[in-house]
Order: structure tokens, then sequence, then C-alpha cells
């Protein structure tokens, strides 16, 4: 009964205290937590090389992190040695050769991992010794074999051949080029002639020029002893030698001298990358320093910002919307508000990037956002201190970038001395009125007419092709040859398959495929008749993860063992889906001929199905060679794209043996394995 009283006590007293608090109102932040920074324990070898360590003994584990603060370097001719170095780096030593190197990293259950600006090292504290002495060998003695070069060197043309037909890679590369100059570091890129030309020499030489102590910094995090510690890296780092590399002398990045709208064409885009740039010289040690952080905050730091609520939450343009401020000590740094948007909604984005951005420098915000970015700023800071590494890197960034030593004690209280007119003051003088570049990577055929009327009159307009050359303003408009209809184009497609006659006589098709998803293979089952029958069945390992069966009148779809009957507009679309050869049932009077547009290099007639489908059939050869879909989910509009190839002849007719689709940045290729025509398929095959 005790009890009983006691709790009811406190809870009454918790009612009284919870009702004298007016929670109409949001509470004022309080004073700034004070911080008490803990500092590393340092010492430099005489090679030069700067060691912190920072014991933390509550876990058993330890951490080394070697970072090599070199100014940027202009590659020039042979633009890809640095790619190429850190990709060979971490590959063994002259020592221990990589299979080795590998399976010791692995039995003592470590991460590494290296680059050109230094390498990382995590363990178990009694195995991080060894793991320490593993990661100093391969930094100090790296195993640069032809053999790894070549294969290495490989991959990077793969890449770049991969990355030819991005939207987003097109959009970065051109960005960067137009910002800085071809002749500047953060404007140059890697290409396929510049990567060709680099040789094994110019990978070594380029490690003994870049890879030096002098301006090199390893950080210590962990279940360590400061001593013992000491004295094993003095041991294994010094005989490491080298001076600090002569910095590039660059020109200078320039703001644009007007507003201009800088636009690339990319005939692939199903969605446009949209980004507004600008440059400014804030460094870290600056007052402005800390107004731009949360002025940056506020217009597109997140979720809560301006620019997400907008395009986003309020209009649905975008999955996101997004601004980045940076700085850099070697040169002016990149301010961003940017989005990937659909092509219908290009013109609109750009012009509410535009206008946010205006409105963060013409007006003042208001208070609440101003108390909630600086909230958002203490959590996370208060959050990071939890961690020993943050307090490593703090006094790496105090030494790197010449910061004061009370910088990070003090950063909470220049946080929250931010006042209104302060963001003001420096959005107005570090964001140009009328004086930024509009960056639009998009389908010209589809947003650049529209775009170009909506920028206000007088507008300064470049184009570039996808690797920043500058070029002519791309057609909008493709005039087809007389004669060319949706009829003519679906009849053009039948010949070329095998003819009209022969496609129609086709009673049933079994097509069995392949397809390679994380490592596992997805086994596909297609049948399909011309009685409005078809059965869909996806397999990894033995499992059926999937199955889609139409018969006729009636439907459903099956996953992981649940069961869905079809109606209504579904059951509908999937009777259209069940026709071994679509282009027979088709009303060409129904279809629209879009134009002509480019697929993977080829041009194609694009002919409009339905407002959410169009299929692409190729100029020269009349197959068709690409579907395009439109869905909307979850409040957004998804455009899934099938690519169709390797064309092979069945029984006289032509089908695509490969399929390939998009899901996210991931790309899928259906193989088939077999098909097989007019097989002897009854009722039961679609129950």
């Amino acid at each position: 009964m005790k009890k009983l009283y006691s709790l009811c006590i406190a809870l009454l007293t918790l009612g009284i205290a919870n009702a004298q608090i007016d929670r109409s109102q949001q509470p004022q932040p309080g004073p700034a937590p004070k911080i008490q920074l803990g500092t590393p324990r340092t010492f430099t070898l005489k090679n030069g090389l700067t060691v912190l360590v920072v014991e933390n003994h509550k876990l058993p584990r330890a951490s080394a992190n070697l970072s090599i603060d070199n100014p940027p370097q202009f590659e020039g001719e042979k633009a890809g040695v640095n790619a190429l170095l850190s990709s060979m780096l971490g590959k063994g030593s002259t020592k221990t050769t990589k299979d080795d190197f590998n399976e010791e990293i692995d039995y003592l259950g470590a991460r590494v991992s290296f680059g050109s600006s230094g390498a990382f090292a995590s363990s178990l504290s009694r195995s991080f010794p060894r793991v320490l002495e593993l990661m100093a060998e391969a930094v100090l003695l790296p195993n640069f074999t032809a053999e790894e070069f070549d294969k290495e060197k490989n991959i990077l043309l793969e890449g770049i051949k991969s990355d030819e037909n991005s939207v987003s890679a097109a959009a970065r590369r051109v960005e960067r080029l137009v910002t800085y100059g071809k002749n500047h570091p953060y404007g140059e890129y890697v290409k396929a002639e510049t990567a060709e030309r680099v040789t094994l020499s110019d990978v070594k030489n380029y490690y003994n020029t870049n890879f030096s102590p002098a301006n090199a910094y390893l950080v210590i995090v962990g279940d360590v002893d400061f001593a013992t510690i000491k004295k094993q890296v003095t041991s294994l780092f010094k005989s490491w030698k080298g001076k600090a590399p002569i910095a590039d002398v660059f020109p200078k990045a320039k703001n644009a001298s007007q507003f201009e709208v800088n636009f690339v064409d990319m005939p692939n885009a199903v969605q446009s990358e949209v980004s507004v740039d600008f440059t400014n010289n804030v460094k870290i040690t600056d007052a402005d320093y800390f107004p731009m952080l949360l002025a940056n905050r506020i217009l597109g730091g997140g979720a809560q910002a301006r620019l997400f609520l907008n395009l986003r939450e309020d209009k649905g343009y975008t999955y996101g919307s997004y601004s980045s401020f940076g700085t850099d000590k070697y040169a002016r740094a990149r301010m961003r508000a940017y989005a990937s948007v659909r092509n219908a909604v290009t013109d609109s984005s750009a012009v509410e990037l535009l206008s946010e951005l205006n409105k963060l420098r013409d007006e003042a915000v208001s208070e609440e956002e101003l108390n909630n970015a600086k909230a958002k700023y203490v959590g996370d800071f208060v959050l990071a201190l939890e961690q020993p590494a943050t307090i490593a890197r703090y006094a790496l960034n105090i030494l790197t970038e010449n910061l004061p030593e009370d910088f990070y004690s003090t950063y909470l209280e220049k946080i929250n001395a931010v006042t209104i007119e302060d963001i003001q003051s420096v959005a107005q003088k570090h964001i140009p009125s009328n004086k930024v570049r509009l960056f639009v990577t998009g389908k010209a055929q589809e947003v650049l007419t529209n775009l170009e009327k909506t920028m206000p009159e007088g507008t300064v307009f470049h184009f570039y092709d996808k690797y920043g050359n500058p070029v002519e303003r791309p057609e909008t408009e493709v005039k087809l040859a007389d004669g060319v209809t949706a009829a003519s184009i679906l009849e053009s497609y039948l010949t070329a398959i095998g003819g009209r006659e022969k496609a129609a006589a086709i009673r049933s098709k079994v097509e069995k495929a392949e397809a390679s998803m994380q490592g596992m293979t997805l086994s596909i089952v297609s049948k399909k008749t011309n009685q409005q029958q078809s059965y869909l069945e996806v397999q990894m390992m033995g499992n059926t993860m999937q199955k889609q069966v139409v018969n006729k009148d009636k439907g459903y779809n099956e996953a992981q063992g649940q069961r869905m009957e079809m109606q209504g507009a579904e059951l509908e679309e999937a009777l259209k889906s069940t026709a071994i050869f679509e282009e027979l049932t088709l009303d060409p009077a129904t279809l629209t001929v879009k134009g002509i547009e480019d697929v993977n290099g080829e041009k194609a007639y694009a002919v409009m199905v339905n407002e959410k489908t169009t299929y692409f059939y190729a100029v020269e050869s009349h197959l068709k060679i690409k579907e395009s879909q439109t869905q909307e989910m979850q409040g957004q509009t998804i455009t899934q794209e099938s690519f169709l190839g390797d064309y092979k002849a069945v029984d006289g007719i032509m089908f695509p043996h490969k399929l390939t689709q998009s899901f996210g940045p991931q790309k899928i290729d259906f193989l088939s394995k077999s098909i097989e025509l007019n097989a002897a398929l009854s009722d039961a095959d679609f129950q």
C-alpha cells in the first residue's frame, strides 16, 4: 500500500509539473553546452610524419588512419594516374604477396583500405600491432606489378565506358569543367584516351612524387598504449622518405558574369539533373563560416529544409532536393542547390531552385528556421563527440586547416551566436545576385523548349556534349521522312522479324532465361499462347520468388507464398501483355509517333502506345530496341526502361535474347537460354 501511495504522489507531482508547461510555445534553446575536448598525444618523426594518438580503452579495438595532405595535382595528358595509384595500393607488398596479404587480413578480422591520399586499418586491439605493420608494409613497399596494373587499368577503362550514358556522371563532369575550367585540377576528368596513356612507370613516379611523409598525418585511436604505439610507429615509418610535392599553379575559378544556362543533351535521360552553381572564397577560419553553415542548412540541409519541403513535399517534383556548402583552402569552393527531377517538370524545378536561392538572399529567415538549424547542429556535434575518432579528427583539422586551438571547444558557442541578420548578411554577400550558373542535363527533345520559354528574356544559353565540349543547340524537333507513320513502323518491324504471316502463325512460345543479381542466379520461365494466356515464374536457388499467371478472364500474382487475384484495370493490362507479338494487336490509329530519338547511340522511332508506354524501333534495322513505361509509386513518377538486343532467329523469326533493365543504379541483364515455338500447352499450364 505504501508503494501505491508513493506512485500516486509521483504521478500527481508529474501531472502538476506538466500542467505548468505551455506546450503551445516551442522551448527556447538553452545555452551552448560546455565542450571539453580531449587532447591527443602527438609526436613527429624526423621525416615529417605527424602522429596523433587518442587512447580509449572502453572497447578492445583500435584503428589507424593515414592521410596525406597534398595540394590538388593537375594530371593533364595522364589523367587517370591518380585513380590507378589508388586502386593498386593495398595489393600486397614487395614482402607479402597479394593473396597472402588478403588472407592474413581476413584471418585477423581486420578492415583495411588504401588510396592515393592515405590508408585506413582497424581491428581488435590484440591484432592491431600486426595489422598496423601490414598497413605500413603495403604503404611503404607497394607491390606495383605489371599484371596488377593491366588489370586495374582495364577496370578503369570499363568504368569510363559504363559511365558514358550516365546522366548524373555527365552532369557532375560538365558542372566541374565549366566552373573551374579544363586546366584546373577540379575541372579535369579521366578520359579513355588519357587513361590509355598512363604506364606503370607513371604510377610509380606519381607515387614517389606525391606519397610523402612530409605532408602525412597518422591518427591512431582506441585501445592502445601511447609509449608502445610510439615505439612501433617509429620503427615502422622511420625509413619513409620524400619531400612535399610542389603545388600546381592553376587558374582561379570565376563566377558567371551574368545569369547563364548550361545545357547538356542526354537523349537517354528519363529525368533531368538540375543544379544552380556558384563559387565562394569563404574559409573555415572566416567570421562568415558559421552563418553560411546555417544558411545552407536552412536552404537545403535535409528533409526539413526549404528545397526539400518545396520541390518534394509541396510539388512532388523529385525524391529530394538539397544544397551543399563547403570550404577549400586551395581554391574557391562550390555552393550548389540541386535536384533530380522528372522531364516534365524540369523547367519548373529550375525556377524553384532559383527562387529559393533568391529568397534566402533577399528575405530574412524565420526565427523558427534558425533555431531548428542550430538545434540540428548542436545535436549532431554532441553525438559525434561520443566517438573517440572525433577528437582525433578535430585535432587533425586544427593542424591541417591552421585553426585556432579553441576552434572546436567554442564551436557551439559560435553556432548559437549566429543571428537572423547574420544569415541574411552572408547570403547577400556570398550568393551572387543574377550571376549564377544554372546547369541542366537532360533530354533536349522533352525539356529544352519549355526551359527556354521559362527563363528570363535575354538569358544566355550555352550547350555542351556530355564531355563538356561546346556544341550547337541540339535539335528538339526531328522531322520524319515522308510516308513514316505508326502503321508503317509496325509493319517494318513485323517484316524485320520474319513477316506478319509467320508471326501470326505462332500459337505458343516458351522461353527460359537467367539473370545474375548480387551474386545469385535468377531463373525465369515464361509461357504464352495466342489465347490470352501467360505464365511467368522467377526462381532463386530452386525457390519461387514471384509468379504471375493470366488465363483468359482471370489472373493472379504470387509472391512469398501470398496469392493476390487480379481485378479491374490490373487484369485488363495483364491480358494485353499476354500477346506473343503485341504489334499484331496494336491499332495504329491509337498510336503517336513522337519522333526520332537516340537509344544508346542508335536512332529509333519513338512510338507512344499510351500515356504511360513508349516503344522504340531502330530506324535502320526496324527492330524494337527499347520499351519505356511510367508508373506512379508513393506519389512519385517512376520510368522503367528495358533495352532489347542480341536478336537471333528461332524457326525463322527474330527474337531478342537479351533484355537489360535498370533497378536504381544497378543494371541487370536477362539472357535467354532457350525459346521454343508452338509447344503443346494446355489450360493446366496456366493454373
